[in-house]
């Protein structure tokens, strides 16, 4: 069995001093630093439909059995009230960008792992691709691409959970009217396969990942609109959250046997990777002159000038942040008018945008 960096010096430390406590809090009286959790993955990390999300019981319930002193959630995105509401949810995304549709996670990870160095990722993503209807075949191989690719950046002893998706009830979601409910729950079967599938491949190879089934934890009736979680739904899913941190956090955990799957081949088909190249922009970008904007009529908030304010917005400014893509409305996205566009702004469309109505 194998423990962490963060409780390798517990029990010397134990029978020197004769303490007791939580193993956190003398972890951080020895190495003075927090353990370090992003959350990742799409809408339902996020907390779609209700702020927070499995976040909030998954918090409060850490924060409950002593373990949030010398724990820190961490992402770009924030969302909660009473918690740590740091997290990187993306609403909306795929796991690889999606032509003309989706922007993907794996697409900016890089910069993501970089800029907010976590010790623990929560992955759950994919859901997007199969609304989304895209090579749901290679589903597998894209997720591949971003596991190794988060990796890189996972430090010794740190742990990737890698996330099944739950369920989608096609008779009741609006967000696709691609599936019957028995297309779409054979849908995220088939890629709920590829996941184990990929978690297997992974532990054989020695890397450190667990596979938390999170399709277990929820049915339809948990759903409040066919896709995303009710409140109580949210909460089903922080309890199962907790359950898989809490090995880990207590330096008990280790992975186990996961049995192999009908779709477990020894060789997978080359996955190849979008073509447009990921920057490590992470400076504030400069406003535009007035010569680029006096041809613009600005209205607060709308970015792509549908005539409302939505995730395609969040999209559009964080396309330019990145360095992806130009702002022509610069006025529109200085939301704390400091004359400087950065992720504050983000930060502040993100909150207008899941607090409407």
């Amino acid at each position: 069995m194998k423990k962490n960096k963060f409780l390798s010096a517990v029990t010397a430390i134990a029978m020197t001093f004769c303490m007791s406590g939580s193993l956190l809090n003398t972890i951080a009286e020895e190495e003075s630093q927090k353990l370090r959790v992003m959350p990742l993955g799409d809408s339902i990390t996020d907390g779609f439909n209700v702020v927070g999300g499995c976040r909030v019981s998954l918090w409060k319930t850490l924060e409950e059995n002593g373990y949030t002193e010398n724990l820190d959630f961490v992402g770009p995105n924030w969302g909660g009230d009473g918690i740590d509401p740091n997290h990187a949810g993306y609403s909306g995304y795929s796991i690889a960008d999606i032509p003309n549709q989706r922007s993907g996670i794996y697409n900016f990870i890089d910069w993501l792992m970089t800029e907010y160095p976590a010790d623990v990722v929560m992955l759950q993503i994919g859901t997007n691709d199969i609304l989304s209807s895209y090579e749901l075949d290679g589903m597998g191989e894209r997720l591949e691409l971003l596991v190794d690719s988060v990796l890189n950046y996972i430090p010794e002893n740190g742990m990737l959970f890698l996330a099944t998706i739950p369920y989608m009830d096609a008779d009741v979601t609006y967000y696709t009217d691609a599936y019957t409910a028995e297309e779409m729950d054979k849908a995220v079967d088939d890629y709920n396969a590829q996941v184990k599938a990929l978690a297997e491949k992974k532990i054989a190879e020695g890397k450190p990942v667990t596979l938390s089934d999170n399709n277990a934890v929820l049915t339809k009736a948990d759903l409040a609109d066919g896709v995303h979680p009710s409140e109580e739904g949210y909460a089903k899913l922080g309890a199962h959250w907790y359950s898989m941190l809490k090995p880990f956090l207590d330096g008990t955990s280790e992975n186990p046997e996961i049995q192999p799957t009908e779709e477990t081949t020894e060789e997978t088909t080359e996955f190849v990777a979008p073509t447009e190249e990921t920057t490590e922009a992470t400076e504030p970008q400069p406003i535009p002159t007035e010569m680029e904007t006096a041809c613009i009529e600005p209205v607060p908030y709308d970015l792509d000038f549908d005539g409302r304010v939505g995730v395609s917005d969040i999209v559009v400014l964080q396309k330019y942040l990145l360095k992806k893509s130009s702002l022509p409305a610069w006025t529109n996205a200085d939301l704390n008018g400091d004359r400087v566009i950065n992720v504050i702004d983000l930060a502040l469309l993100k909150r207008f945008v899941f607090n409407q109505a």
